[in-house]
């Protein structure tokens, strides 16, 4: 892994009149392959800029790095993704809970039968909500295990390249559409779902302690699932919005000039 001890010390020097007095000057810890040219990638906090010298210390100027700082940044970007966003979704629990939903949800079906026709399709749809989401919580896994196979593999080996960006950007995406898939099963399936809580609670008579029991097995589970309020429909369409803005090509992505705008490299 490369880091600000551990560069060379002409690139130190070639460095230091790109950074002010106050200025931690910080290297993305594999250098970037584009084009068969190799890159550092340096950034300068607490400034939100970046500048990018080729690996014999020279500065490319700003018109001529324009992809390659899109690309850069683009890795860069995904790999605090699966940190702040991925990770939290991988150990949010949510196989677990929605494992042990399945189970009440099929038990129930048994304890409680015979059921009426409309009750039992709507069983059948909470049982295939809870399947979906199970399936795209694989799916967010396995997206997220991938990633960190690529980081990995890129910090040992201190070398991405154009395509490990690509790569990377790909289980992004596919984190994200598993996650949008997940929100937009619960939104569609919730008038089923209320039909089997409503019948369920109705099952809650005196002495009737098997009705009793899948009502305070099920009862946790009415959290879980996203319901058609104002504040989960935003959350779905931020999801939907980063699935959308993650298959744009690099240049038309929304943050692109800002990239721009925040590069150091001489105009």
């Amino acid at each position: 892994m490369i880091r600000m001890h551990n560069i060379p010390e002409d690139i130190k020097a070639a460095l230091k009149p790109y950074y002010k007095d106050g200025e931690k000057p910080d290297v993305f810890p594999s250098k970037f392959r584009i084009n068969n040219e190799l890159y550092y990638y340096f950034t300068f906090a607490p400034a939100a800029e970046q500048l990018i010298m080729k690996d014999d210390g020279t500065i490319p100027v700003h018109h001529e790095i324009r992809d390659v700082a899109l690309i850069c940044n683009s890795y860069n970007d995904s790999i605090e993704t699966i940190a702040s966003i991925g990770k939290k979704w991988v150990q949010s629990g949510k196989k677990e809970n929605y494992q042990k939903l399945r189970n009440i949800l099929r038990d129930a079906q048994k304890t409680l039968a015979p059921l009426p026709h409309e009750v039992e399709a709507a069983f059948q749809s909470y049982v295939r909500t809870a399947d979906q989401i199970i399936d795209n919580q694989n799916a967010i896994q396995e997206a997220v295990d991938d990633a960190i196979i690529i980081w990995d593999r890129t910090n040992l080996q201190e070398l991405a390249t154009e395509q490990d960006q690509i790569d990377i950007r790909k289980c992004i995406v596919n984190m994200a559409r598993a996650s949008y898939r997940q929100n937009e099963i619960q939104l569609q399936t919730e008038t089923d779902r209320e039909k089997v809580w409503d019948f369920v609670s109705s099952k809650r008579w005196p002495f009737n302690m098997s009705g009793w029991s899948v009502y305070v097995k099920l009862k946790p589970y009415q959290k879980y699932m996203m319901k058609n309020t104002v504040l989960n429909r935003k959350e779905a369409e931020e999801v939907g919005r980063m699935v959308l803005s993650e298959d744009l090509p690099l240049e038309q992505h929304e943050i692109a000039n800002d990239v721009w705008q925040h590069l150091r490299n001489p105009r």
